[in-house]
């Protein structure tokens, strides 16, 4: 009996899905390879408005705080729009589903806890209503990440950095949320920007490699 009209026979499709590239429209090599960079950049950014933020106090110059005021507004809006990019990405080249919610989650609370910063300034590491408001939002944020963690380890065929960008979100999430581990939860949440530039190149070379 041949196979088609066999209701018993095996069903025949590949038992492994097929991970070569899907098309990229709209992407190019250059673009993909910027965005790996202002990845880097972003990281960079960071560890400078960290670098400012902790010296300010000490030296009192009014320049490292206005530059540590400004900057990790400026960083956060710049890692909003690489965390969108990188979806946009996620969705046409691994075909990732669900990332919608938690990624927008992440993007307006971080802006909104950079706006805070912003405007509260040393309110918030003050006891008082912005502290508590402002730390509050932090658990929410640290949530947030590992629900957004959870989501791109769920996607398949992807890179190795992809994944290791996923466990750093919920690893850094989950030391966010605890309050306590704040500053130790700075090491794995820098390693995600370093991990979105490593998928940003590995992009960009196969996509390269495959023109």
């Amino acid at each position: 009996m041949p196979t088609e009209n066999n209701p018993y026979a095996a069903p025949q499709v590949a038992l492994v899905d097929d991970a070569a590239p899907r098309t990229l429209e709209g992407w190019t090599a250059g673009q993909l390879r910027m965005l790996g960079w202002l990845s880097l950049v972003s990281v960079l950014g960071s560890l400078v408005a960290l670098g400012a933020a902790f010296t300010s106090g000490y030296f009192e110059d009014p320049l490292l705080t206005l530059l540590s005021q400004w900057l990790s507004p400026v960083t956060a809006l710049l890692g909003a729009y690489l965390l969108l990019r990188l979806k946009q990405f996620a969705e046409q080249r691994f075909a990732a589903e669900k990332l919608t919610n938690p990624v927008w989650a992440v993007v307006v609370l971080g802006v909104l806890l950079s706006g805070m910063e912003l405007v509260w300034g040393d309110a918030t590491s003050e006891l008082g209503a912005p502290m508590f408001i402002y730390f509050g939002l932090l658990c929410v944020y640290g949530g947030l990440l590992v629900w957004m963690g959870i989501r791109l380890r769920q996607v398949e065929n992807v890179y190795p950095a992809f994944n290791v960008m996923a466990w750093m979100n919920i690893i850094g999430g989950l030391m966010l949320a605890t309050v306590i581990l704040i500053v130790l939860a700075l090491i794995p949440l820098l390693g995600t920007g370093v991990a979105m530039a490593l998928v940003f190149f590995k992009a960009a070379n196969e996509l390269q490699q495959s023109a």
